[in-house]
């Protein structure tokens, strides 16, 4: 599989990703407006959706990737998975709501009461938005899925314009109607650009069970998971306070560049595998694989050097004295992206329906890390929070190449291979381009 052939897909996935990095800006204008305090709550609103909205799309609707592409069950499929998410994402929320004073009392903040009582509304207005979304990755859709999202941070983008330039966005109030209009608009336009997808059925042989078996495992695999890269924040609280996560969260905000990268990979490797390994094409999956990883260390490493080498301080610059903590926190945070590019190997093992095997990685990473949190929070080191990310990022990469190299696929010979084709192609572009023979071909 080369990837010339698939150009138009991937510009697209990367003009969805670009769309992020380019929203990173206007959070950072949000954080710069709001006090760490205040921004605190905004991230712990912000933070619960996006967990509860990951774990049901990485999980209950991810059997609309795995059962989808048998047509006699896809309806059923995908009207099971509909069900299935709604009554989870809006049970959890609701439960979180009901449980609010004593996690106030947990969190010492009793303006958690509000955040509770905002949560089930907004993640009611994403269900639709996450449907539609997994419908359109199992068709490789990626120009409607940018198109989604950019209603939705676009939305969102202009709103925050409105409030800054009225000197209206102060309070954790105003960022949660930011975020419940954005994500409005993401879900109406997604609805809409999905509704050919939509054919719901109770024909077919798949079962709730069967559903249910793959996706139980994956749901919990995906709420360990999602404990580090969301629920994080909410050790800290627990360990220091509002402002700390507000500090603490900048960091993450720069961390997520990295983390973004890793997800647009996963989420274009996963239907590529199965679809791979259902034609028994193991060795165009390990080439497309080998190739994925180069080409992530390759940015990786050059960002993480540059950040550390100063830029860091040059972006946390900009929101002001009160966040200057924030530069320590991501200077150690960012060592765990190094290892990010090889989360990619999350899609094969998934796409071997190894989802146990990932529930035990995923398990035994979550727990190393939230070991390195405590460790960090007993001692009071702020700045060594971002550790606990570390710890995490580092061990879910060895477990992962570990397990997959027990499969017999991605061996040392595919990247080198892959970086030898790499090459090769970087010295063809250069000498039809620019007539330039280049060293590398």
């Amino acid at each position: 599989m080369q990837i010339r052939n698939h150009i138009r897909l991937l510009s697209w996935t990367a003009a969805d990703k670009l769309l992020f990095l380019g929203y990173g800006v206007v959070t950072w204008l949000q954080i710069r407006a709001l006090s760490p305090v205040e921004y605190g709550l905004a991230a712990q609103l912000l933070t619960l959706q996006a967990w509860i909205a990951i774990v049901a799309e990485g999980s209950l609707l991810q059997s609309i990737i795995q059962y989808g592409h048998d047509q006699q069950d896809r309806g059923r499929a995908d009207l099971i998975a509909l069900g299935l998410h709604t009554v989870f994402t809006l049970a959890l929320a609701v439960g979180i709501a009901a449980a609010a004073s004593p996690l106030a009392q947990v969190f010492n903040e009793q303006r958690f009461h509000s955040v509770a009582t905002i949560l089930p509304l907004y993640c009611l207005i994403g269900i639709p938005r996450s449907f539609a979304l997994k419908l359109l990755q199992r068709e490789l859709r990626a120009r409607d899925v940018f198109l989604t999202n950019l209603a939705w941070l676009g939305t969102a983008t202009v709103l925050t314009i409105y409030f800054l330039t009225h000197d209206r966005l102060r309070y954790f109030e105003d960022m949660a109607l930011i975020a419940c209009v954005g994500l409005t608009a993401g879900s109406v336009v997604g609805s809409v650009l999905a509704r050919d997808l939509y054919h719901w059925s109770l024909e077919g042989t798949l079962t709730l069970r069967a559903v249910l078996r793959f996706s139980v495992p994956q749901a919990l695999m995906m709420a360990l998971a999602t404990s580090i890269r969301q629920l994080d924040i909410f050790i800290v609280q627990a360990f220091f306070s509002t402002r700390a996560v507000g500090v603490y969260n900048a960091a993450k905000m720069l961390y997520r560049v990295f983390e973004t990268g890793a997800d647009a990979a996963v989420w274009l490797m996963y239907p590529t595998a199965v679809r791979l390994l259902h034609q028994e094409r193991r060795d165009a999956l390990n080439a497309l694989v080998g190739k994925s990883l180069i080409l992530q260390c390759a940015v990786v490493f050059a960002a993480v050097f540059t950040l550390e080498a100063g830029g860091t301080k040059f972006f946390v610059g900009f929101l002001g004295a009160q966040y200057s903590e924030t530069t320590t926190v991501f200077n150690v945070m960012a060592i765990g992206a190094l290892f990010l590019p090889v989360m990619v190997l999350q899609s094969v093992l998934l796409a071997l329906h190894r989802v146990d095997r990932m529930l035990g990685i995923t398990a035994i990473s979550v727990i190393a890390a939230v070991a390195v949190y405590i460790i960090v929070g007993v001692l009071d080191l702020l700045p060594l929070i971002g550790t606990g990310v570390v710890m995490y990022a580092a061990a879910m990469g060895f477990l992962l190449w570990y397990a997959v190299r027990r499969e017999g696929l991605v061996a040392v010979t595919d990247l080198v291979q892959a970086m030898s084709d790499i090459r090769t192609a970087i010295g063809v572009f250069m000498q039809r381009r620019f007539g330039i023979v280049s060293p590398f071909k």
